[in-house]
C-alpha cells in the first residue's frame, strides 16, 4: 500500500488536517484523507500521474472538505479517463460533495459512481 500527504506549507498543529490531503492506494482504489481545497490542491495535481497509476475508483469518504477546485480537480480527472476510454468512478461522496454537486450541476460526474438498483 502506497501512502502521501502533500500540505501547503502553514501547518500548525492544530490544523494539520485541515490544510492538508493524503492518499493511500489499494487496488484500484485512491483513497483520499484531510481536505482537498484551494490551498492543498497544487501539490497533487503535480504527482497526480503517479497516484493514479492503475487506478478507476476514488474513494473520497475520509475528506473532512472539498472546495470548488477540489470539486474542478474531479471533474478534470474524470474527463482524461473519459479521453483515453477508461472509467473513473467516485465512492463514499458524502452529503456537502453531494450538494456541491447538485449546485455546479455536475450530477453526471458521480452517475457511474452510484450503486445500480
Amino acid at each position: 500500500m502506497e501512502k502521501a500527504t502533500v500540505d501547503n506549507g502553514m501547518m500548525s498543529n492544530e490544523n494539520v488536517n485541515q490544510r492538508t490531503v493524503s492518499w493511500e492506494k489499494a487496488g484500484n482504489t485512491l483513497f483520499l484523507q484531510g481536505t482537498l481545497d484551494r490551498d492543498s490542491l497544487l501539490p497533487l495535481w503535480q504527482q497526480k500521474e503517479q497516484a493514479l497509476e492503475g487506478i478507476d475508483n476514488i474513494d473520497v469518504s475520509q475528506l473532512s472538505r472539498v472546495d470548488s477546485t477540489g470539486l474542478a480537480l474531479f471533474v478534470q480527472l474524470k474527463g482524461e479517463y473519459q479521453k483515453r476510454g477508461k472509467t473513473l468512478t467516485f465512492s463514499g461522496v458524502g452529503e456537502r460533495l453531494s450538494t456541491l454537486v447538485t449546485l455546479y450541476g455536475l450530477q453526471a460526474l458521480l452517475d457511474d459512481s452510484q450503486p445500480k438498483a
